[in-house]
């Protein structure tokens, strides 16, 4: 079986929403309380989780505390963690396609929409109102 049906029933046997963006690519809503999306991409030799958070605005106030949070909430992590991507803050996780099995697929999953749903909360004022996203 190919690294793609493999992810593929993956997803299914957790019975997740999901589009197919390409031949190794998924958009999966896991069905988190904020309704987020998870990128999941075959990068050979990994597999990628991803999810975009907010666009930091480049009159973001305090900066500083806000990276300080982030590092804090990493330390909860066990799958996955905050990053940058240029001005975008991400949710990322990856993991060796060779020995991905489905407990860490779950747990990766469940790891990023969890975090989610309980960190949102936390760095919600750092996010630009969307007026301000609007005028970017």
């Amino acid at each position: 079986m190919s690294h793609t049906d493999t992810l593929e029933s993956y997803i299914r046997r957790m019975e997740l929403v999901h589009e197919q963006l390409g031949d190794a690519t998924w958009l999966i809503s896991p069905g988190n309380l904020r309704h987020t999306q998870i990128v999941v991409k075959i990068q050979e030799p990994i597999v990628l989780f991803s999810t975009p958070v907010f666009e930091l605005a480049e009159d973001t106030p305090d900066q500083e505390a806000l990276f300080r949070t982030l590092l804090e909430l990493n330390e909860e992590l066990l799958h996955c963690a905050y990053g940058l991507q240029d001005r975008q803050l991400v949710l990322s996780g990856a993991h060796p396609v060779e020995t991905l099995d489905f407990n860490e697929f779950q747990a990766m999953i469940d790891d990023m929409s969890m975090s989610l749903d309980s960190h949102l909360g936390t760095i919600a004022r750092w996010r630009p109102s969307p007026k301000a996203q609007e005028a970017t």
